[in-house]
């Protein structure tokens, strides 16, 4: 009997006309649901409201405002159900129309679970990224999207078994169904697997991180997203790689972007004309250089004549910058190369270029040209000259200048 005809003083004769089939006070009853239904959705809102007011400062606010609002809905449809689930046997329909609205609110209930579930994750998924913003590891901004993603994946899962299960569905049957097509599934995709096992490898051990310089193998660029299955890095000629993360586990990945110091080194070549106090000279002042450069490591770095080349006197210079990314590190070297100029002009030597010299040894109708040797004395006395005792030589503690060379007291 209804809530309202059970009321027989109260409740006039019309209650009991019908429309299309359905008393009046069926209609009202409807009615009531209804807005109990809203009542407790407001209810339920304004009491999450005031929580959240209380437990966060004023700066926060409008984010968890907005965070609140995702709820709104959900929460509506959720109170529905179970405003049906409970009040919809108290309007005296006939049997088979509860059981159908009951069946109805039953999986109306499932469903909003599973959004409310859906906005709760966002949120909780929101919370992570405004405090991994605040950190310096980028790794853990692109975790969040994939936690999302996982938490929603485990959510629909569950849920879609809740909504079977009240559709009389046999999830016995169901779920040993789906082991034995998993396991032919898991056969058939174990690169996936590998892939997917390298990206929870490369979260854990953290070899990387989003806008770190990487190379594997032959690609080189700027890590720019971290998946489960794959990695994405952007080339210096801007094109886009997809690295599986299995290859990445199996492969050494060099990360440019984690080094303390960024390594220049190369081959300064002056010409067979250099005397040797100016490649003396030249190498102590390009010393010099690096020890003035605020951006050069100091306590490390080598300058040094160390070959004939073919066309060139070389001088190896191998040295460290300090330098955040590529694009420092280029005008740092930019500014060493230009004053090593500077000094090479100011020094009056030249850097040399590939060039070959042709001999004749002999002229026609002239006698052949013949070096002076000088005397077996004078050769010995020369070499002496060289020797520990003797002046000739330029010894490493007889240096043109300071030397400027990386020990503590240059």
């Amino acid at each position: 009997m209804a809530i309202l005809s059970s009321l027989p003083v109260l409740a006039p004769d019309w209650f009991k006309d019908t429309v299309i089939g359905i008393e009046v006070e069926q209609f009202i009853g409807l009615a009531v649901l209804i807005f109990i239904a809203s009542a407790a959705q407001f209810a339920l809102i304004q009491a999450i409201a005031l929580y959240v007011r209380h437990r966060i400062t004023e700066s926060d606010s409008e984010f968890w405002d907005d965070e609140r609002r995702r709820l709104n809905r959900s929460l509506l449809v959720l109170t529905v159900a179970i405003t049906l689930l409970v009040g919809f046997p108290t309007l005296d329909f006939e049997p088979d129309v509860e059981d159908v609205v009951n069946q109805i609110a039953s999986l109306l209930g499932a469903v909003a679970i599973v959004f409310v579930t859906y906005r709760a994750i966002d949120i909780f998924t929101d919370v992570l990224a405004k405090r991994a913003e605040l950190t310096e590891n980028k790794l853990d901004d692109q975790l969040i999207p994939l936690l999302n993603t996982t938490l929603r994946v485990f959510a629909t899962v569950i849920g879609a078994l809740f909504i079977l299960q009240n559709l009389d569905v046999n999830i016995a049957s169901l779920i040993a169904g789906l082991g034995i097509g998993g396991l032919a599934i898991a056969l058939a995709a174990q690169d996936t697997i590998r892939n997917l096992l390298g990206g929870i490898t490369i979260f854990t051990d953290k070899p990387f991180q989003v806008g770190d310089w990487v190379v594997v193998d032959d690609i080189e660029g700027t890590v720019e997203h971290v998946g489960f299955r794959s990695t994405r890095v952007r080339t210096f000629y801007n094109s886009l790689v997809t690295v599986p993360n299995a290859r990445l586990v199996d492969t050494g990945v060099d990360n440019m972007g984690l080094r303390a110091w960024r390594r220049y080194k190369t081959t300064l070549g002056l010409g067979y004309h250099t005397s040797p106090d100016q490649m003396q000279a030249f190498v102590e002042g390009v010393r010099a250089i690096i020890r003035a450069n605020p951006s050069m490591r100091k306590d490390y770095y080598i300058v040094e004549f160390h070959g004939f080349g073919p066309s060139s006197l070389d001088i190896l210079v191998y040295c460290f910058i300090d330098a955040a990314d590529w694009n420092e590190e280029l005008r740092v070297r930019h500014v060493l190369n230009l004053d090593i100029m500077r000094l090479a002009q100011q020094l009056r030597v030249d850097f040399a270029f590939p060039t070959q010299t042709i001999h004749i040894a002999e002229m026609p109708g002239q006698p052949p040209a013949t070096a002076t040797v000088p005397p077996r004395d004078d050769l010995r006395q020369i070499v002496d000259s060289y020797a520990p005792e003797g002046e000739a030589g330029q010894r490493t503690d007889q240096p043109i200048s300071a030397g400027y060379d990386n020990t503590p007291d240059a």
